[in-house]
């Protein structure tokens, strides 16, 4: 207690009283209302050259790396001057919001370098904003724990918004940070950060100013495909080759799955393998990717690998990352239990991708999704291939890789939520009739042979063992198949007539689900017809040059300016192939700017060596050939014949037609409108074309939730009425009238 008080006089000009007491009762607000916001400026913030090419994707030292090397030393001085490097920090109850951003003159310049069309350029920028971006990070780190010590607090847990937080958080640490007002960053609906080059952090806060446990966690981070991803996270399986086969078919036949996104043409690197006993010849791609170190350590590509004799590999697996696959919207928050309620899993098994939901079969929510690439390519990349596989003794092998597919599947789904793993009893699965078939290691001599004749069409429930075999993560589950329509009409088309409404309105629509069969369906509640045109994997990517799935890098959009593509990529990344909506809009654009004329044909210089799209890190040119052309024409003057033959053989009005829903990974990317400039699309049905994602999935959740009932499904299968293409006149004259652009 005080002896004595002391008071003070201060005198001031009647303005700056009044300025004073609005100043005092301002931060009494702040302090009983706001949070405790710090703001931290970078200081001397440098780009790291080394540490940018490795972001890049740079691996060894050699000529791409130097003329890399070169050309950031040559961007330093124009980053530095555009950096406002800072960060704002919010002590809120028992959390620590933080933002931090380079701002916005950054973003700025980076968005130059793309307009541009300077591929490598934009790459190499960005991985120089990241190591400033990661420099202030640990400037503000430095500086947290002086202001922690100061509050006599400690910081017990990180969290990152995206990995192990829903991203949505992001909108609260701007909110907390008053972002908007003191660092110049926003949010938008997507959740994603503006500027670009900005990252948000969340902390749990503790009483003990010792504690102080701010580093990223890589070993509890589900983004295994970081570039700055720590070593020790990846597992290793020793496999043995035989003499005489290709390392990565083998490799995929024995269960684990390499991903390519180059397509295996050895340029992206992923398929690495490493020789512990024998020997691999050298490829003229692995002296490209690995360094003399690195070769004489045993690294090899396994895309381009071929056996001599017997060798053990030593094969790093991680868990496949990136992939870009339509699922289903989903609540992003962790699951509750609740009492009384049912929980299921819905699956769409695609020839490409396969994709799954956790769903609350009681109210209806969907509680989280997630998508795979299906192994099964390594066998082929359409039905027809996976059928001849099948038929000739891999049946066993096609099964085994969509049961580990789906099992890996259902494990991400349950880690994330694992309250309700003891409480989903039901499973239910949509998928054309060939993957069914391969699920079940059901003969597949009646799909591949005429009349056609399918062990089954589905609309059957099984035990869970007898889907996925003897798993261990499920097995108090039933598991029912969708029923399909025809040997290539399956059920996911039964699923997709199912969620548009075609078998209960009175209008006319047309249903086109677009991927490696083009499978549709033409009528509305009164009757049905239904037809598959083989169309091929040449618009998902497959039997390209530079063909590639829906990846980080995969070119994904073009047009063409005065002569030359410019190209925009999944993530920006830098391009590593062509994915199916880039394929349509480029050569939609060179329709347009007759580079190509209407017989499919490039004009000169490009038709013998390919029209340029873009360049690959190490400057290889990534073209449209003259070959990838006919490709494209193939398929889609197949699906096209196959939309003109359905509505001729059906007897139906093209005049009725009121809605056209476009269905499939492929199809929900697609512009309509483009896709008729090159014929793939009828023009006049364009304008009543609608997207419409993975129908698929959606009918496998409407089962689960009692939208639907089997027996309505079963109906809509028995209810179509098949027009069988592949002998049809009409269909073999439109397939030739449409091969013209």
């Amino acid at each position: 207690m005080c002896d004595s008080l002391f008071f003070v006089k201060i005198v001031l000009p009647r303005g700056a009283l009044r300025l004073y007491n609005l100043c005092i009762m301002d931060n009494v607000f702040r302090r009983k209302y706001m949070a405790d916001i710090r703001i931290i400026r970078g200081q001397r913030i440098v780009p790291d050259v080394e540490q940018a090419l490795q972001f890049a994707g740079y691996e060894s030292k050699g000529a791409a790396w130097e003329r890399a090397e070169g050309m950031c030393r040559d961007m330093a001085p124009l980053l530095r001057r555009s950096l406002q490097a800072k960060a704002a920090l919010a002590f809120a109850g028992e959390r620590l919001y933080v933002i931090l951003t380079l701002g916005a003159a950054v973003s700025r310049q980076l968005d130059r370098y793309r307009d541009d069309g300077d591929d490598v350029g934009a790459l190499l920028f960005d991985a120089m904003a990241d190591t400033c971006l990661f420099a202030l990070e640990q400037q503000v780190l430095q500086q947290l724990r002086l202001i922690c010590r100061q509050k006599g607090c400690g910081i017990v847990c990180r969290h990152e918004p995206g990995s192990d937080l829903p991203l949505s958080v992001q909108a609260d640490v701007i909110r907390e940070t008053s972002a908007g007002r003191t660092v110049g960053v926003t949010v938008n609906a997507s959740m994603a950060l503006s500027p670009v080059k900005s990252m948000s952090l969340v902390f749990d806060l503790g009483d003990d100013p010792a504690v102080f446990q701010v580093n990223h966690d890589c070993t509890s981070c589900p983004k295994t495909d970081c570039t700055q991803r720590q070593a020790g996270t990846a597992q290793e399986v020793h496999i043995t080759c035989p003499g005489g086969c290709r390392v990565h078919d083998y490799i995929q036949a024995q269960g684990t799955a390499l991903t390519l996104p180059c397509g295996g043409k050895g340029m992206c690197g992923k398929c690495r393998v490493r020789v512990v006993q024998g020997t691999l010849p050298v490829t003229p791609e692995d002296r490209r990717i690995f360094s003399d170190e690195q070769l004489a350590q045993g690294w090899r590509l396994a895309c381009k690998a071929v056996t001599r004799d017997a060798v053990e590999l030593v094969v790093p697996v991680q868990e496949q990352q990136g992939f870009s696959a339509v699922a289903a919207d989903s609540t992003d928050q962790a699951a509750v239990v609740t009492e009384g309620h049912d929980y299921g899993l819905a699956v769409d098994i695609g020839t490409t991708t396969l994709a799954a939901a956790l769903v609350d079969c009681t109210d209806g929510q969907i509680l989280a999704t997630a998508t795979a690439v299906n192994s099964q390519r390594s066998f082929g990349a359409d039905v027809i291939s996976r059928i001849g596989a099948a038929c000739h003794g891999k049946g066993k092998a096609l099964q085994k890789a969509v049961r580990r597919d789906l099992t890996r599947l259902v494990q991400q789904l349950f880690q994330d939520h694992p309250g309700v793993a003891g409480h989903c009893h039901r499973m239910a699965i949509a998928a054309n009739t060939t993957m069914l078939h391969l699920l079940m290691d059901w003969s597949c001599e009646g799909l591949g042979n005429w009349p056609f004749h399918p062990v089954s069409l589905g609309g059957g429930t099984y035990e869970v063992q007898a889907v996925l075999g003897r798993q261990g993560v499920l097995t108090d589950c039933t598991v029912t198949l969708l029923p399909g329509m025809s040997t290539y009409v399956g059920a996911d088309i039964t699923a997709g007539i199912w969620q548009c409404g075609v078998a209960s309105s009175d209008d006319l629509s047309l249903f086109v689900d677009l991927g490696t069969n083009g499978e549709m369906a033409l009528g509305n509640k009164e009757k049905r017809f239904i037809a598959s045109a083989p169309a091929g994997p040449a618009l998902e990517g497959g039997k390209l040059t530079w063909g590639t799935g829906s990846v980080p890098g995969a070119i994904c959009g073009v047009r063409i300016e005065r002569g030359r593509a410019k190209v925009r990529t999944i993530d920006h990344g830098v391009p590593v192939g062509i994915c199916g909506t880039g394929i349509l809009e480029a050569m939609a654009s060179l329709v347009r700017e007759g580079l190509v004329d209407e017989t499919g044909k490039l004009v000169e210089p490009y038709f013998h060596k390919g029209f340029p799209l873009a360049s690959t890190l190490d400057y290889q040119r990534i073209i449209l050939s003259q070959q990838d052309i006919r490709e494209i024409q193939m398929a889609k003057s197949a699906i096209r014949a196959g939309i003109e033959s359905l509505i001729e053989r059906s007897g139906l009005s093209r005049q009725h037609i009121r809605q056209v829903w476009l269905a499939g990974g492929f199809g929900y990317y697609l512009d309509p409108q483009k896709a008729a400039v090159i014929g793939l699309l009828p023009p006049d049905l364009a304008e009543r074309t609608t997207p419409v994602g993975n129908t698929s999935l959606k009918g496998a959740i409407g089962l689960l939730t009692g939208a639907v009932t089997l027996d309505t499904l079963q109906a809509i299968a028995d209810g179509a009425e098949e027009i069988v293409l592949g002998n049809d006149e009409a269909f073999q004259r439109l397939y030739i009238d449409y091969l013209n652009f």
